[in-house]
Order: C-alpha cells, then sequence, then structure tokens
C-alpha cells in the first residue's frame, strides 16, 4: 500500500489517477481478506505520514478518505483509533451515491419558498393578470395547509409525508391547470409548491 501510495504521489494526470484508484482498489480488498491489528497499523502510517496528501481517485474520492473508511471497516477496537481530523476530512469528502445534502434552517427554507410563492399568485390575481376561481383559492389553501404540516411535523411522520404527498400533488394540478382552457392557472404557487416539497423532501429527522 505504502509503494502504491508513494508511485502515485510521483505521477501526474491520468496516471496519478489511475494509481489512485488502484489503491482505494487495494484497500477494499485488504479489509475484504479480514485485516486486522498489522493492517490497522499500516492505515495508520498512510494517514499520520502524508503519504495521501493530493492523492484523488477517478472518481474524485481521497485516497486519505478511503483509508479513514477501511480503518472504521475493521470496527471495534481498531475505528476507535482514527483521529478527528481524519474523521472531519472523511465527513467533508463527498461519496457517490449518497442522497442530496439536507438544506439549512430545519422546515424554513421550504415554507419560505412556499409561501413566497403563494405570495406572487395572490399579486398576479389582485393585478388581474390571472382571473380568481374556486380551484385557484383552494389550491392556494390546501398548498398553505400543506406548508404549515410541514413545519410542525416530526420529519418522516405519517403526518409529515402526508403533507408531503398532498403539496406535490396539489403543486402538480396548479401546473396542470395551464393546460386546461378557461381554468384560473396557479401555476407560480404550483412551481414554488413542487420546489418547497423538494426542500421537505430532502429534510432528515
Amino acid at each position: 500500500m505504502l509503494l502504491l501510495a508513494q508511485q502515485a504521489r510521483r505521477a501526474s494526470g491520468e496516471e496519478r489517477l489511475r494509481l489512485a484508484s488502484d489503491f482505494n482498489g487495494l484497500l477494499a480488498d485488504v479489509v475484504a481478506e479480514g485485516a486486522g491489528r498489522a493492517e490497522a497499523d499500516a492505515f495508520h502510517r498512510l494517514l499520520e505520514g502524508g503519504n495521501l496528501e493530493g492523492l484523488v481517485d477517478a472518481d474524485g474520492r481521497t485516497c486519505r478518505a478511503a483509508t479513514v473508511e477501511s480503518l472504521l471497516a475493521l470496527g471495534f477496537p481498531y475505528a476507535l483509533e482514527v483521529r478527528p481530523e481524519d474523521l472531519d476530512h472523511l465527513k467533508a469528502t463527498p461519496v457517490l451515491g449518497t442522497q442530496l445534502s439536507p438544506p439549512r434552517g430545519g422546515p424554513f427554507p421550504a415554507l419560505a419558498v412556499g409561501l413566497g410563492a403563494l405570495a406572487a399568485q395572490v399579486l398576479l390575481t389582485v393585478t388581474g393578470l390571472v382571473e380568481p376561481g374556486g380551484l385557484l383559492i383552494l389550491q392556494g389553501l390546501l398548498s398553505l395547509l400543506s406548508l404549515t404540516l410541514l413545519t410542525v411535523a416530526t420529519v418522516g411522520s405519517p403526518l409529515y409525508r402526508g403533507a408531503l404527498a398532498l403539496l406535490t400533488v396539489v403543486s402538480g394540478v396548479g401546473l396542470w391547470m395551464l393546460l386546461v382552457p378557461d381554468v384560473p392557472a396557479g401555476w407560480v404557487a404550483g412551481l414554488g409548491g413542487l420546489v418547497a416539497a423538494f426542500l421537505a423532501a430532502l429534510r432528515k429527522s
């Protein structure tokens, strides 16, 4: 592992990426074969000696993050030996295939987008650019109810999921009404509602 890391650091361009990818693959093989104290010590030497500085594989994964993951994969007691700075590096490194990060600010980003879209829809109606109608009013009320529930309900609860589904459906219908002749279209509230639903779906408990 050390030899491969040194070769990667001396290389450049595509060769460096290839060697870094080979290094990360070797780590996975070592762990899969059942590693122990000797392998954990080797991981520590790689992390502490700066041998992995600047090494990133073809998928954008740093060799340092892969080494930390390998050390954690060894379980107790080796996982407890990971340095805080190495854990911080791992947390800051994006992992392919993971979910999008939840937006900061709790429920307020979704609430702000949803209420902003509703306010814009009301403004369009007041100025006469969109004719008022019963369906338009119902869309606004249901959207407001959904946003309120998404703000107060526990993330992941049945109430939260129900409110999320209701906001998505109501917003989708608002956009679909653009295709229906002589029916007031709440497309602004619909578009904002879908964005708000997306932000709400990204939240984690």
